[in-house]
């Protein structure tokens, strides 16, 4: 997988669960509650996000990060 392909995975995640907060506070907010799709979802973004520093804990996050290409 290239490096291009790795930093968008990981901005992508970041969106994802910046969304995913930003939806459930509005819910509440408004006073509504949150369904089980709503966890559902959230966990699997979690799990998405955790899995992939899990892939790449030999790598710091600043190099994941960088927009220097490495061959």
């Amino acid at each position: 997988m290239s490096s291009n392909l790795k930093e968008w995975m990981l901005y992508i995640d970041i969106i994802l669960l910046s969304a995913w907060v930003g939806y459930g506070g509005k819910i509440i907010y408004n006073g509504g509650t949150l369904g089980i799709g709503y966890i559902f979802i959230g966990l699997l973004t979690i799990v998405g996000i955790v899995t992939f520093f899990y892939v790449k804990r030999d790598e710091s996050l600043l190099s994941i990060m960088s927009l220097d290409e490495e061959e």
